[in-house]
């Protein structure tokens, strides 16, 4: 019995590790365009789109925070609180990148390579 949950453990670990690797890669930088907008302008919308993805990403995490206190002691029983935490993160950020590229695109703004 003893094995099982030290193999769990271990297995578990590895997983988190394996996903933090492949977050860890290069990031790219996005670039916004939009035809007559100069880089004052692009700098201030960007910061406006910004703003609000950055509110978003405070009510995911707020409600991150509720699910985790109704549910983490579940998932730390489970040996899954990491794993969890870790996909609820992935996903308000994934939420806040998807507020920020909907904002950039409404303001007439295209991704440059």
């Amino acid at each position: 019995m003893i094995v099982r949950k030290r193999h769990r453990g271990t297995a578990a670990g590895v997983f988190i590790w394996l996903q933090l690797v492949a977050c860890a890669g290069t990031t790219t930088t996005v670039r916004w365009v939009k035809t007559g907008a100069d880089e004052e302008a692009i700098a201030r919308e960007l910061r406006d789109c910004n703003q609000q993805a950055n509110a978003a990403l405070a009510s995911e995490r707020g409600i991150n925070q509720d699910i985790n206190a109704t549910l983490g002691r579940n998932w730390q029983m489970g040996g899954t609180l990491g794993i969890e935490d870790q996909a609820m993160g992935q996903q308000a950020a994934g939420y806040a990148d998807q507020i920020l590229n909907n904002c950039m695109l409404a303001k007439g703004f295209t991704r440059a390579s």
